[in-house]
């Protein structure tokens, strides 16, 4: 395992991600440089040193320079797990509406759902179909019975593969959100 502090890590793992950049371009290595970009993404998502709505942009920003190489005919899944984490990035994004962020995220997942089926990927499937229940717990447009039905609906969707047994953890967090859900 990684040793060290988390926040210096994730500095140290920026910094050569920018390093790789410099010679792994898109034009000489298209495949690497995509890679290389969701890494900087996923950095700057869980990021902690600096401004949060900044790291938030930025990964947004390599989510989706990502997508010019991964896309969804010559990458399907890994096209679906971008569009997860521009869901993810956009639930938590600060710039910008709540509203009209909560609105692109649920695109993003629905759009992941395109690939992410329960058949061909059912433990990527439960992880969309939880992140759904959390966006329609915290949506703003609508109605808000109808958001809080939904979220219910995607948690069960996400309970039909997260068992207490197989999947602890993920069950309690799903625990965790529909109890959310059902005191609001």
């Amino acid at each position: 395992s990684i040793q060290g502090n988390k926040s210096e890590n994730l500095e140290e793992a920026i910094r050569y991600c920018l390093a790789a950049l410099e010679v792994g371009t898109r034009e000489a290595f298209p495949i690497n440089w995509a890679d290389t970009q969701v890494s900087l993404g996923n950095a700057y998502s869980s990021r902690i040193q600096g401004e949060e709505s900044d790291n938030l942009e930025r990964a947004i920003s390599c989510y989706i320079a990502a997508l010019e190489v991964r896309t969804r005919d010559a990458f399907p899944i890994d096209w679906a797990m971008l569009q997860n984490n521009l869901g993810n990035v956009y639930s938590d994004r600060i710039q910008g509406e709540k509203s009209d962020n909560l609105k692109e995220a649920i695109s993003y997942y629905e759009a992941a759902l395109e690939v992410r089926t329960r058949e061909a990927l059912p433990e990527e499937w439960a992880d969309t179909q939880s992140n759904l229940g959390v966006v329609y717990s915290e949506r703003i447009r609508g109605e808000r019975a109808e958001n809080l039905e939904q979220a219910i609906q995607y948690y069960q969707n996400a309970l039909q593969l997260y068992s207490r047994e197989a999947f602890p953890s993920n069950w309690a967090n799903i625990q965790d959100g529909l109890g959310i859900v059902y005191f609001y």
